[in-house]
């Protein structure tokens, strides 16, 4: 393969060893023979542009392999479908090649009993499903200890501040920051550990992605998820990404994420 012989000795090494090991040495010889052959023909489609750049035009590959042999036929979809391995090995040979793979692209292993010779493959280039525009639905929390304002809320905003107090000003009475969520001062024991500007969610809709920030607080933030506690570093810009069901945090009082 002339522009990725190196990467494909490598691919040749691994995908021989993990077929002698599945399959035996006998049928690894037959299938890494087929195996080649298909990405060679795969890299003959490879296209290069006037400044220089490689493309892959097609979106979707079907690779057919032709056996009268029912337990043939099975060995094809095994060696080459499972864990989509066929579709990796190619994955990797074009971008060693610098070639760019076409978004959304997808590769289909069938198996019929007539054909032609060992395989054939059908190169497609199907439309790119349509976009939904609908803004999804904004995610809700739950407080689960310590006592706030409200019960749930609505992250409907870009951002949404925790704290102890409603409203943060400064020696001048100028306000500086409102909260949120509030945990008021007094209301709950777990409230004392909430600082007046403890932590906020930022949204950002480009990703639809929730993430945790913690404002410098004293008693920290942090998320329990799946039986352990992850620590939202004091003061950081970019923060914790945010789970459905992970429970959040501020000192010891706690809301729920729910996504």
């Amino acid at each position: 393969m002339r522009f990725f012989s190196e990467i494909e000795k490598t691919i040749e090494r691994e995908f021989r060893k993990w077929t002698q090991k599945a399959f035996g040495p006998a049928e690894s010889d037959e299938l890494l023979l087929v195996h080649r052959a298909i990405l060679e023909e795969i890299e003959s489609k490879i296209q290069t542009l006037r400044r220089g750049s490689r493309i892959f035009p097609f979106n979707h590959l079907v690779v057919r392999c032709f056996s009268p042999d029912p337990a043939k036929r099975a060995l094809f979809e095994a060696a080459f479908g499972q864990n989509r391995r066929l579709e990796n090995d190619m994955r990797e040979c074009l971008a060693g090649a610098q070639c760019e793979l076409p978004a959304g692209f997808s590769l289909e292993i069938e198996t019929a009993e007539n054909g032609p010779k060992t395989f054939e493959i059908l190169y497609e280039v199907q439309n790119a499903p349509a976009v939904s525009t609908a803004k999804p639905e904004p995610a809700r929390v739950v407080v689960v200890r310590g006592k706030a304002n409200l019960d749930s809320f609505v992250l409907n905003k870009p951002r949404t501040n925790i704290g102890r107090l409603a409203e943060l000003t400064d020696a001048r009475h100028r306000v500086m920051r409102r909260n949120d969520i509030v945990f008021e001062d007094g209301a709950d024991e777990a409230n004392a550990t909430v600082s007046r500007s403890h932590a906020h969610i930022h949204f950002d809709p480009e990703t639809a992605e929730y993430r945790i920030c913690d404002d410098s607080s004293e008693y920290g933030t942090r998320i329990f998820r799946d039986g352990r506690s992850i620590e939202v570093p004091s003061g950081g810009k970019r923060g914790e990404h945010l789970s459905a069901g992970d429970e959040i945090y501020f000192g010891r009082a706690c809301i729920r994420f729910e996504g």
